[in-house]
């Protein structure tokens, strides 16, 4: 299996890249904030060690993770963010390792796509990692068109994501995704067929 590890700031498009690149390369598509959740399903230690952390309040009334509820004690508490990515992070992680490690021997493509690729370690199970990049006023544009987030929102989330220079000295290909979705088609039609003999 070859590896391909996709980020990019909120506001991106890294999943449209993500969807787009596993149609091309036929790949199987992980996404980290999917995992998140899986990870937090009974049975798993994500499960138990959030409880343990947070307390039986959490749970709704089938004996899941309410997160909802979750996401009330965390907000707007910095403290209870850090202790709960603390637990989800590695977890995701070791999720991530196990599923590659699997299919280590077979043929084929992964794709994963996660916004935290560098600061997890998550490139180190990467064979390539891809940076999507887009300038921060189309981000601004774009999120609140799609999201419905005001200007004062969106420049406070990116003021607390890393740089893009940060991604670009670390990631192995750039993707611009600053125009239309054709145009980026047209880019990643562009990119070799066989990445493995790239």
């Amino acid at each position: 299996m070859f590896v391909i590890g996709i980020t990019g700031g909120v506001g991106s498009g890294k999943s449209l890249v993500a969807k787009l690149a596993s149609k091309k390369y036929n790949a199987e598509l992980l996404i980290a904030d999917k995992l998140a959740h899986i990870v937090m399903e009974p049975g798993n230690t994500g499960y138990n060690k959030i409880i343990e952390k947070f307390g039986s309040g959490i749970l709704g009334e089938e004996g899941n993770i309410d997160r909802k509820k979750l996401a009330d004690i965390i907000f707007n508490n910095d403290k209870a963010r850090l202790e709960l990515n603390s637990i989800i992070h590695p977890e995701v992680i070791k999720y991530i390792e196990k599923y590659i490690n699997d299919r280590k021997g077979q043929d084929g493509y992964i794709i994963l796509e996660t916004a935290i690729m560098y600061e997890t370690g998550c490139d180190k199970l990467c064979d390539e990692t891809w940076y999507i990049h887009v300038p921060a006023d189309i981000r601004i544009k774009r999120l609140s068109g799609n999201r419905g987030y005001t200007e004062e929102k969106s420049r406070s989330i990116i003021a607390k994501q890393k740089p893009d220079s940060f991604f670009i000295e670390r990631a192995g290909r750039v993707i611009e995704n600053s125009g239309k979705i054709k145009d980026l088609e047209n880019e990643l039609a562009m990119l070799p067929d066989n990445l493995k003999n790239d």
